[in-house]
């Protein structure tokens, strides 16, 4: 499920604070964290581009920071998007609060001394949203509830940190709906990861001439990251654990007259576990099914 980021700065800033605005309507302030921040450089990135000085920002900045800055703008905006018309009651007040946390730079993060929940709670609400937005029924977010076809779906989403700790996040994931299944024997799961950290994307910035050369690109990482790792999860023994969803978060440079265009873009991955047999085929037809909604949902 790719997508190519085709809003202007001005656009993506403008969203921004509207974004801030639904947050401050919900008593949640913004003030101190690292929202305000990227809202800043996002102010700034308009700024330099109307003046044609994207360039001298970069050498300021670097690429990583404004890198945070444009992907989690998308990210923040996209969870605005999918929840603004949610009751205000019925609102995750505490999701929403806590995805505002946490250290501006995701290297400073460390899983040891729990400064992580609140880029984890942002991929799991941009998780939620997705499913939102292809018009399935959000009923929880621990980490993500969900009604497709009068079926229950949780969502167990996990940042990856370490290219060393990818099986096992992917076995505690395994496990942690495993418990959610103690109470509904039904209910069937799908794993969201994040892949941004262990395969070095927030280094990594795309030089392209025009927007038809990132796909490719993006399809060739995302393959990669398959070929290399899919064994972990298709080897799970809980037949209920029907898909892997792998996100990848890039920044691009495409070259334009009279200069540059700085722009995000996003590739989700959707990997089927279950087998198409005598035994699964339901479960087979339902997990293509959600994902032929997302895709179109998108």
């Amino acid at each position: 499920m790719f997508k190519f980021n085709t809003e202007t700065f001005t656009d993506r800033f403008q969203k921004l604070e509207k974004t801030k605005q639904w947050l401050t309507s919900l008593g949640i302030q913004t003030a101190g964290t690292r929202f305000d921040e990227v809202l800043q450089l996002n102010k700034e990135l308009v700024e330099h581009h109307n003046n044609n000085q994207i360039d001298s920002l970069i050498k300021q900045y670097g690429h990583l920071r404004l890198w945070a800055a444009l992907t989690e703008a998308s990210s923040f905006n996209q969870v605005h998007y999918a929840f603004k018309n949610q009751k205000s009651h019925i609102s995750p007040r505490a999701k929403l609060k806590k995805m505002l946390e946490g250290p501006y730079h995701s290297w400073d993060e460390d899983v040891h001394e729990g400064n992580i929940e609140g880029r984890n709670t942002l991929f799991e609400l941009e998780s939620a949203s997705i499913f939102k937005r292809a018009g399935v029924k959000i009923i929880g977010f621990d980490d993500v509830d969900f009604i497709f076809k009068r079926t229950k779906f949780n969502i167990q989403c996990k940042r990856l940190h370490s290219q060393k700790k990818i099986k096992d996040n992917i076995i505690e994931a395994s496990n942690q709906f495993y418990k959610r299944m103690k109470s509904n024997s039904n209910l069937k799961g799908i794993i969201c990861l994040s892949v941004d950290k262990v395969i070095g994307i927030e280094e990594m910035v795309l030089k392209v001439k025009s927007p038809e050369e990132v796909r490719p690109k993006l399809v060739q990482l995302s393959n990669s990251f398959l070929t290399s790792y899919r064994s972990f999860w298709h080897s799970l023994i809980n037949p209920n654990v029907l898909a892997v969803m792998i996100f990848f978060h890039f920044i691009a440079i495409i070259e334009e007259e009279p200069y540059d265009l700085l722009t995000t873009c996003r590739d989700i991955a959707f990997d089927v576990i279950v087998q198409q047999n005598f035994i699964q085929i339901m479960d087979h037809n339902l997990i293509v099914e959600l994902s032929k909604r997302l895709q179109t949902g998108e």
